[in-house]
């Protein structure tokens, strides 16, 4: 897709295909540093033909993928990663970008999901539940939103003994279970990995 936008020149399409790209390879857990070259390289395309919806887009997957690489405990360095998606934030809160602010949570939690801070990331699954409310749909990403929604609120029923995450747990299985209706394929594996 990528590839015949550029050659048509319909460059919006082709932005919004490479943003797919690197989406499915963050969820499919490939190599981040290769994610990283491909999320610079197309960055600097985006902002090359003004793509600039694109790449705020890019930016959340971006944040993520830095988040992931740097791991690290430094004050200094979380500290700006801080700033940086604050900033992001404060952006798509300002341009009512409820796109971005919803993969924002999404990558967030995730990120939180994987450094063990399942408070954290049940918190942005919070917040992006209620951003969700005011969109016409939600993003689904494949049913992976709702896996790593799984992922957390099952991390947080083993941790503690509050029945609200064993429900949030139920509820995401239905959903799950919905999904796999509508693809076995692409969703039953997910299901059972929950």
């Amino acid at each position: 897709g990528y590839r015949v936008g550029m050659q048509t020149g319909d460059i919006q399409h082709a932005m919004f295909n490479a943003i797919q790209h690197i989406k499915i390879g963050f969820i499919s857990g490939q190599n981040l540093i290769e994610l990283e070259k491909k999320v610079l390289m197309f960055g600097k395309e985006m902002t090359e033909y003004n793509q600039m919806t694109s790449y705020q887009l890019l930016l959340t997957i971006k944040q993520a993928v830095t988040d992931l690489i740097l791991s690290t405990n430094d004050p200094f360095v979380m500290a700006e990663n801080n700033a940086e998606q604050n900033s992001l934030f404060l952006q798509a809160t300002e341009a009512n970008s409820l796109v971005v602010e919803c993969e924002l949570y999404i990558f967030g939690s995730i990120v939180a999901y994987i450094y063990n801070s399942y408070d954290l990331a049940a918190a942005l699954i919070q917040k992006r539940f209620e951003l969700e409310k005011k969109m016409s749909r939600t993003i689904l990403w494949w049913g992976a939103t709702a896996f790593y929604d799984g992922l957390i609120f099952l991390a947080l029923a083993h941790k503690s003994s509050q029945f609200e995450w064993t429900a949030e747990v139920s509820k995401v299985m239905s959903k799950m279970e919905g999904y796999v209706q509508i693809g076995k394929s692409n969703h039953e594996h997910k299901l059972l990995l929950l």
